[in-house]
């Protein structure tokens, strides 16, 4: 391979990489609560009953 195509081949990893994690964080942004539960709401909902 010529110096291009390394060129080209590395930005394309690195967009992959950037993209996925990008994809991800915005994954836990939207649904983190649903992922990552807390007991919070748990304790609020036996105070209220």
């Amino acid at each position: 391979m010529d110096m291009v195509q390394v060129v080209i081949f590395d930005v394309g990893w690195i967009f992959f990489a950037a993209w996925s994690m990008a994809l991800a964080a915005f994954g836990v942004i939207a649904f983190g609560r649903d992922i990552l539960r807390s007991e919070q709401p748990t304790a609020v909902m036996k105070e209220r009953s």
